[in-house]
């Protein structure tokens, strides 16, 4: 006797990696904005991290306003724009909205633990430099705390608790702001360098 089965996927943890047209283009006027940015605001790195980076989170310097950063801004806007379609969010009533924005720069060795984007819907990161052996970004299941790891004969999307994604310049990674993820130490000899953002819904 043949009994029905039907294995199907529920709670997924959706990532979006999207590779911007002519990143290279971009990328000459937002590294020039990246110079600008970094001889003016000092490392606001908060003392409660325990990693080691150059970063200007909380220094309000409105970096997407600069006009370095408009063609970022614009990328930006659109591919969250169209992720937020794909969750189905209702973005037409409650548009997103660009709560903050800043730079990360790592050095050999730097890396940061694991966190999440509390108080936002979507966040994402831009790399606008990533060299060889620089880093990856690891993103864990929202579950990955709550799970008991029980052997498997092979990891696939069913069983695993997190990924590894290698960052290239001219990507960006969009995924729901609730998502830990983490960042390897930067295995190489040059800077790592990408722009971190959130959004939310106006309205609510």
């Amino acid at each position: 006797m043949s009994n029905k089965r039907e294995t199907r996927l529920f709670f997924p943890t959706i990532i979006r990696e999207c590779h911007i047209e002519k990143a290279d283009q971009l990328n000459k006027m937002v590294m020039r904005g990246i110079r600008m940015t970094r001889e003016k605001v000092p490392n606001m790195r908060p003392d409660t991290w325990s990693c080691d980076l150059y970063t200007t989170l909380g220094s309000d310097t409105k970096m997407l306003d600069q006009k370095e950063f408009r063609g970022l801004h614009d990328v930006i806007k659109q591919e969250m724009n169209e992720f937020a379609r794909d969750l189905s969010l209702d973005i037409d009533r409650y548009p997103l909205r660009i709560t903050d924005c800043w730079l990360n720069v790592y050095g050999q060795g730097h890396s940061q633990e694991f966190h999440n984007h509390a108080n936002n819907v979507i966040s994402g990161i831009y790399y606008a430099k990533a060299p060889e052996g620089c880093g990856t970004l690891v993103i864990q299941s929202p579950y990955a705390d709550n799970m008991f790891v029980a052997p498997a004969l092979e990891n696939d999307s069913l069983n695993i608790t997190q990924i590894n994604v290698r960052p290239k310049e001219g990507m960006m990674i969009l995924f729901r702001s609730f998502v830990k993820h983490a960042v390897k130490p930067n295995q190489s000899e040059d800077e790592r360098i990408s722009i971190a953002f959130n959004a939310t819904m106006d309205g609510l």
